[in-house]
Formats: structure tokens, sequence, C-alpha cells
């Protein structure tokens, strides 16, 4: 185990070290090409480094405010997307009268949906909220669903068999088998219920990494270092976001098959 975490970090810490030599070795072309705006198109690690402890309390202010609220929208949006496939794989009529409007919700563009929402609530953070459990409830919604309708006829009359009814079979066989489904949905909606934030961010709030962002194209070529530290923040935080719903779900279903085969190597 421990063998494998530090072979593990060692792969972690060497595409770092090539990401980063990489980005300062394009850095110094686009310097060695006479470019007036070249450390503004794409400034050096360093620099970026050194804006990120200059006005840590600023970024770290914008980080909370659009984090907090994306997290938020994400438990939501996941728990009433649980609930709700719950709801549509109770009978196939529901199912059909139900889930043509549910993808056709999910079509309408974020860019459009998010100035109505803002014009509802006339709150930044409410708004952040709403978008990111919107987000997150199409991704598990669907995904839920399809998980739990994977037991067969099999599972169930061997269930039935025992006197087990709707309900215990929701616990026992359906919500177990969904598992792996309902993380893959989380996993992708993770990432992208921060990005909704940003979004609304973007779009018009006085806080958050997208305002930063928008402050910073707003300020000129100066400016243009703290717009890519709020870049690679709002990338971290969705990279975190992934590994800890992967680390949930190793706890919540260690008894999938490419956990086990990990443990046995």
């Amino acid at each position: 185990m421990i063998k494998r975490t530090s072979s593990r970090a060692f792969w972690y810490l060497l595409v770092a070290g090539c990401v980063a030599g990489l980005w300062y070795l394009l850095a110094y072309l686009l310097v060695a090409s006479h470019d007036p705006l070249a450390t503004s198109k794409l400034p050096y690690p360093h620099l970026i480094v050194q804006r990120v402890v200059e006005f840590w309390p600023t970024i770290a202010s914008a980080t909370w405010a659009t984090l907090s609220r994306a997290l938020l929208g994400f438990a939501v949006g996941g728990a009433v997307g649980v609930l709700f496939a719950v709801l549509l794989v109770q009978a196939r009529w529901i199912e059909v009268s139900v889930m043509p409007y549910i993808l056709v919700a999910q079509m309408i563009p974020m860019l459009a949906l998010v100035p109505i929402i803002q014009a509802i609530t006339r709150r930044d953070d409410l708004t952040r909220l709403t978008i990111a459990a919107l987000i997150t409830f199409f991704s598990v919604v669907l995904a839920t669903l399809r998980g739990l309708k994977t037991p067969n006829r099999l599972a169930w009359d061997l269930l039935g068999s025992y006197g087990a009814g709707r309900l215990k079979g929701l616990r026992y066989l359906q919500f177990p088998s969904s598992l792996p489904f309902l993380f893959s949905g989380l996993k992708i909606a993770a990432p992208l219920s921060l990005v909704g934030a940003v979004i609304v961010d973007l779009l018009g709030a006085n806080t958050g990494l997208g305002f930063l962002m928008l402050s910073a194209l707003t300020f000129g070529p100066e400016q243009a270092t703290m717009l890519w530290v709020a870049m690679i923040v709002t990338l971290l935080l969705g990279l975190l976001l992934a590994r800890a719903v992967t680390t949930v779900e190793r706890m919540v279903s260690p008894w999938q098959l490419a956990f086990r085969s990990e443990r046995a190597q």
C-alpha cells in the first residue's frame, strides 16, 4: 500500500514538473519573440505564485464565495436528483411522462438561465447555488435512473422469494447496484457545478472567482496574471472536487471490482 502510494505520488510530481517545464519554455519563447504582451498572454509560473502571495486574502475570499455555494448547490442537486430518480423508476408511465421535460430542460443554455434566476432571486449567492444544483440534478438523475434499472429479473425473483417488497428491493438491490452510476454522475457534476458558479460570477456578480477573471480582463494586460490565478484556482478546485467524490465512492462502495483489483495489487 505504501509502495503504491509513493509510486503514484512520484508520477504526479513528475507530470507536474513536466507541465511546469513546458510552461516556462513556452513563456520564454513568447518573450523571445519580442511580443509586447507576452507576459500578459502567458506569464511565468513564478509570477502567478507571486500574485497569489500578494493578494492571498482577496483570492481566498473570492474562492470561498464561489466554492461554498457550488458545494451547497452540488449537495442539494445531488439529493434531489437521487430522490427524483427513485420516483421515476417506480412506474414506466412516470418515466415516460416526465423524462422528456428533464431532457428539454437540460438543453437550456446556462448563459440564458443565469440572468433569469438573478432577476428572480436578486442574490448572487442564491443564483450560484441554484445553477450548481441544476447542473448536478441533471447529471445525477440520469445516472441514478440508469443504475436503478440495472437489476435483472432473476435478482428480483430471488429477492421476492424471501418476501421482500418494493421498499426492501430498493434498499437491498436497486440502490446498491446504482451506486457506481450515481458516483459517475457525481464525478461529472462536481467540477461542472463549480463552473456554473463561476459563470454566475462572470455575468454580473460582485464577488467570486469569475469576478476576479472579469476584473482582470477589464483593467487591461497588467492584471492578466490575476486572470491566470483565478483560472488555475478554478482548475485545481475542480480536480479536488472530482477526487473527493472518488474518495467517498471508495468508502461507500469498496466492493466494486475496480477497487478490489487495486487492493489486490
